[in-house]
């Protein structure tokens, strides 16, 4: 478990200089069809970008780019982190809960906030990638 812990900051601390130029991208940037994203607010209940192809697809590459991967794996399959895949939770997972999660961490674990390096437009991208990943009962979404 130590050992598990201990490769889990490793990777972050690995990861944090990969996070400088993210915080420069986000809300309001162009994507690829010349589009500017909307300004997504945090105070959300509901992920504006849902079932959003290329909302997934930037949250995936900044799933990559923020190290998310090297504590819940891959494709969030689970590791250090739990996997977020499943419908295991220890909380109820909706859209609201899992962005405070991603933005200020969760106190007693090695889940550290990521307000900083990421915007609220980019944090829902990377949730709308995790939904994409589920594995669990259909019949337990609640998002």
């Amino acid at each position: 478990m130590i050992g598990r812990i201990v490769y889990c900051l490793l990777s972050l601390v690995l990861a944090l200089p990969l996070v400088g130029p993210l915080a420069h991208a986000g809300a309001g940037d162009i994507d690829k069809t010349g589009q500017s994203s909307p300004d997504v607010a945090a105070n959300e209940d509901k992920n504006p970008y849902t079932g959003d192809p290329a909302a997934i697809e930037q949250g995936r590459k900044l799933w990559r780019k923020t190290g998310c991967y090297s504590c819940h794996g891959g494709v969030a399959e689970g590791g250090v982190g739990p996997s977020l895949i499943d419908d295991e939770w220890v909380y109820v997972p909706t859209d609201k809960t899992l962005f405070k999660t991603i933005s200020e961490g969760r106190k007693g674990t090695v889940m550290v906030g990521w307000s900083k390096e990421l915007d609220p437009d980019q944090i829902w991208k990377v949730i709308a990638y995790i939904r994409s990943l589920y594995k669990g009962d259909p019949d337990k979404i609640i998002w």
